[in-house]
């Protein structure tokens, strides 16, 4: 039995110039050349390193154009100081200053704690309980549109000059963001996950543990971002109304002095621990909400 294949033995292999070798390439014959054959996934930065110096570069900027406006107006030095003479007063005295900056943050971030866990609680017992909503919420709103300013000399007939004062003044400050945003985040919660737990017997304790409070974790983040500036700012109020140290105290200091240096340097730990406090509340969101991650 022959079977044919149809293949000719006799005839020749492709010839090479059909395939091409490596010396038949072309190797880049530039700088250019070479950064375009790498991959632009290995060439770009990391996200949060990309948006970290982008934040530096733009805060250099506008540290820039300040001290460009004091140089070039020549403005006395009792208006107006530029960043450089800020930042030489914080070299002088860093001890100084890291001092009442971490008094200020101990009042904030106990201030914020405080808020926080009233806050939420506040804005669930308004979400479940209606008949409490409809008599407290009109109060809630009422107390929030007082200046705090206003409330700062209670909280020190109430707690006296210490600590306590200035703490439960950032709290007041910082909770009711808390407590919208709770409410807001638990009254998101779409209509089709609600009747899903009602298919499956939920307790109400089991929805609000498995469903509700998740939904409302991203709007108590948001509120959390919030409240933790708003906590620094009631420290300082707590601190210009009955305080010995913090940050607060050093700038009533510098302005019965006129050293708007040390004023601006105050004002700029001031900004630089609301930012850290701030980028610390995203981060633990972000660990938290890792769904959420992909929102740029």
């Amino acid at each position: 039995m022959h079977i044919e294949l149809g293949i000719d033995m006799n005839t020749a292999p492709p010839t090479s110039a059909a395939v091409p070798d490596a010396q038949s390439i072309a190797a880049p014959s530039s700088l250019t050349e070479t950064l375009a054959v790498v991959s632009p996934q290995r060439r770009a930065l990391p996200e949060g390193v990309s948006k970290a110096v982008k934040a530096v570069v733009g805060m250099l900027g506008i540290f820039a154009i300040w001290e460009l406006i004091v140089r070039v107006f020549n403005i006395p030095s009792y208006l107006l100081v530029g960043p450089l003479a800020a930042f030489e007063k914080l070299g002088e005295q860093p001890g100084y200053f890291a001092h009442h900056a971490w008094v200020t943050v101990q009042e904030a971030l106990a201030g914020f704690g405080l808020g926080v866990g009233l806050g939420i609680v506040c804005g669930a017992v308004l979400f479940y309980i209606p008949p409490v909503r409809h008599f407290l919420y009109p109060a809630l709103i009422a107390v929030d549109t007082i200046p705090k300013v206003a409330l700062a000399p209670l909280f020190i007939v109430w707690f006296g000059f210490g600590f306590e004062s200035k703490v439960f003044v950032a709290m007041a400050i910082a909770f009711f963001p808390l407590v919208i945003n709770t409410f807001d985040g638990l009254s998101a919660v779409p209509n089709e996950l609600k009747e899903l737990a009602r298919i499956n017997n939920a307790s109400a304790f089991m929805r609000m543990r498995k469903i509700e409070f998740w939904y409302a974790l991203p709007s108590i983040f948001s509120g959390a971002k919030i409240s933790i500036s708003l906590a620094v700012g009631g420290a300082v109020v707590g601190e210009f109304i009955a305080g010995t140290d913090g940050l607060g105290q050093v700038i009533l200091r510098a302005n019965a002095q006129s050293d708007l240096a040390t004023m601006f340097a105050a004002f700029m730990v001031l900004a630089a621990i609301s930012l850290l406090l701030f980028y610390l509340i995203t981060l633990l969101s972000q660990r938290l909400l890792p769904w959420r991650n992909h929102v740029k």
